[in-house]
């Protein structure tokens, strides 16, 4: 009589566990997931735990802290994201972007401004974006206008693009002159 093989594979399979969330473990992922779970927690505690997982040696750990403090929108953390900016890694460099523009402190322009000389132009375009949320103020607008002409098509595009939909005029040539005529 011959037993079937597969009930014991589906048995196996099952008692293998995945990553599981937790900020002291050796692998990254898991300290990521750790992070992750912090999400709906406030306390000072628990915030100062995600500011030092800002200073983990892995890209990831970092990214989800910066995506845990973005979700908080509260502008004074503007401070823990600048110094990401110049983050070795470039998605840690995209997700200060992203919290700088979320958090809604004009304080970030200059330090965006400055990163759209970043030579990722993934990390431009998430400086772009990031402007995009200051607009209304003159010096993130006139970085958007010079980013049209950006090497990088897909820079100079997205920079067009934001532009368009910021003023609801789509009829305006993809050209630096042309955006700093209209807005000048």
């Amino acid at each position: 009589m011959r037993v079937p093989v597969w009930p014991a594979l589906l048995i196996l399979l099952a008692s293998c566990g995945g990553p599981e969330a937790n900020l002291k473990s050796q692998d990254p992922y898991e300290r990521f997931l750790g992070a992750r779970e912090l999400v709906e927690r406030t306390d000072p505690a628990t915030m100062a735990e995600v500011v030092a997982l800002l200073e983990d040696p892995h890209f990831l750990v970092v990214v989800g802290a910066l995506e845990l403090l973005t979700a908080q929108r509260r502008p004074e953390y503007l401070q823990h994201f600048v110094p990401k900016l110049k983050h070795k890694h470039p998605l840690v460099r995209q997700a200060a972007c992203a919290g700088i523009g979320a958090i809604n402190n004009p304080e970030g322009i200059p330090p965006l401004i400055e990163t759209l000389k970043d030579p990722d132009p993934a990390v431009r375009r998430a400086a772009l974006k990031a402007l995009a949320w200051y607009v209304d103020k003159a010096d993130a607008r006139n970085a958007m206008v010079e980013t049209v002409a950006d090497k990088d098509p897909s820079v100079s595009y997205m920079a067009h693009r934001l532009l368009s939909e910021a003023t609801n005029r789509t009829d305006i040539p993809q050209k630096r002159e042309a955006w700093a005529e209209l807005l000048k």
